[in-house]
């Protein structure tokens, strides 16, 4: 890849006279990402256990209604996506979204964003490596749960000490598997719905209503499911800070945000249509995909062992990107003085093996869940990264609004995000409405204290980090 590297030294938040390097990438456009190449990269970053496992939670909560959901969630994720790609590609810097947020914001909230995503992006991992470890329960069922969670930490750990390289073949194999999956999964249920695959029987689009209706629990069912269903879409800031290395970003990006959307919002209420279809939503367990539970259903030999299969790798392949993206912030944070600086140590492969050491403290504490509380981990540990992940898009949000008028002064913007203001300001009302709806649900409101809680402590800790001198 041909390119070169301009350094400007800027001032940084940190110790008094601590300063990064901004790098402004210059390529041949065969070198840049084209509008498909960063869908992809948005459509495999964000498909992981938050839908295939998390989903059936919600199906429980919302009954049918969680349709409408999914719909309002690929909206918020638009915006989000599209703000964040305005600031990327106006100003593609080291840091990203913490980097605006300190410059629009202030110091507090570049070092409190920072935080939230390694934070968030932990926990974030934390709940895929218990989600596999519940679906190879499928198979295993004697099996205690603490064990195969700690089988898969310890596997992902592996693979992300190889090398960026080994990393990316590994995770372009699953985000395939996992995309592939559910167009299968559609494609199959239709066979069903047709008759082509002959169904036990039930099957049919009534299951939408006749079963408590459609909103079976109301408006309060809508709102308790909407943490959960808004984790499947928690993955789009990868995708946002990637749209800064794009061929002509004003027209690849609005492509891709427009591409993304449409496929993720065909894919995942495309499947639910089927599957609400085809299996009673009252049916569905709440500790097992509902994708395979559909199969078994239906009485498809083997089916449901291949399809959990896929679905396993998707989890898996979620865990890997997530324990790749929190190794990076930590490292970043470590050279900008926001943490610890021996964080930063690298070995001859390029791996950040100390920020990888620390960032394996989630898999640890997953481990320790499992085996305390085998039957409700995965919610806590879901709904506590969801709360923190969401809290950090508010922020991105509202860096957004403040930030524009600084890039339309210092840059030229090559993307600008629909509706400026009042979409970015809708955005941010509605997930504090879906944050304080988590209140509402003992599966969610676990989440929502330990998530506030890490907020205020890391706000009290930059405070006494602050006054003690080490940010000026």
């Amino acid at each position: 890849m041909k390119s070169r590297i301009k350094k400007i030294m800027e001032p940084k938040a940190g110790k008094i006279g601590v300063l990064i390097e901004k790098q402004e990438y210059i390529r041949h456009d065969e070198d840049r990402l084209s509008a498909g190449e960063l869908t992809m990269i948005g459509v495999g970053g964000i498909i992981g256990a938050g839908f295939f496992l998390a989903s059936g939670i919600a199906i429980k909560q919302a009954g049918p209604a969680v349709l409408i959901n999914f719909l309002l969630g690929g909206i918020i994720m638009a915006q989000v996506f599209s703000a964040l790609a305005e600031m990327s590609v106006a100003n593609p810097v080291e840091g990203s979204f913490r980097v605006y947020a300190e410059e629009a914001l202030g110091r507090m909230a570049g070092f409190v964003s920072g935080w939230m995503y390694w934070i968030a992006g932990v926990l974030v991992m934390s709940s895929e490596v218990t989600a596999s470890a519940i679906f190879t329960s499928y198979w295993f069922p004697e099996v205690p749960l603490w064990i195969f969670t700690l089988i898969y930490s310890l596997l992902i750990i592996g693979v992300n000490s190889l090398g960026v390289k080994e990393f990316g073949i590994i995770e372009s194999w699953f985000a395939g598997l996992k995309v592939g999956a559910l167009i299968v999964f559609i494609i199959v249920g239709m066979g069903i719905l047709t008759g082509v695959i002959p169904p036990l029987g039930g099957v049919g689009f009534h299951n939408y209503i006749v079963h408590g209706g459609f909103f079976p629990f109301g408006l309060r069912g809508i709102l308790e499911a909407s943490m959960l269903v808004l984790i499947s879409f928690g993955g789009v800031v990868v995708a946002g800070m990637a749209a800064s290395q794009t061929i002509n970003p004003r027209v690849t990006v609005l492509k891709a945000t427009r591409n993304i959307v449409l496929i993720l919002l065909t894919l995942y209420i495309g499947s639910l249509l089927v599957l609400l279809a085809i299996t009673p939503w009252n049916t569905l367990p709440k500790n097992a995909s509902p994708f395979v539970v559909l199969f078994r259903y239906v009485n498809i030999p083997y089916a449901g062992s291949i399809m959990n299969f896929i679905i396993l790798t998707a989890a898996l392949s979620t865990m890997n990107a997530a324990m790749y993206a929190v190794t990076r912030v930590l490292f970043s944070l470590g050279k900008g003085d926001y943490a610890p600086t021996f964080l930063i140590k690298t070995n001859n492969r390029g791996v950040a093996y100390v920020a990888l050491a620390a960032s394996s403290i989630g898999l640890a504490l997953a481990v320790v869940l499992s085996y305390v509380l085998p039957d409700t981990v995965y919610q806590h540990v879901t709904s506590s990264a969801g709360f923190i992940l969401f809290f950090n898009w508010i922020l991105i949000l509202l860096t957004h609004i403040y930030y524009r008028p600084i890039l339309i002064k210092k840059y030229e913007l090559k993307h600008k995000a629909w509706g400026y203001p009042y979409t970015s300001w809708a955005a941010v009302f509605a997930l504090i409405g879906i944050l304080l709806s988590t209140v509402l649900s003992p599966v969610t409101r676990i989440g929502f204290l330990g998530g506030l809680t890490i907020i205020i402590l890391l706000s009290v800790f930059y405070f006494f980090a602050k006054k003690s001198g080490y940010i000026d």
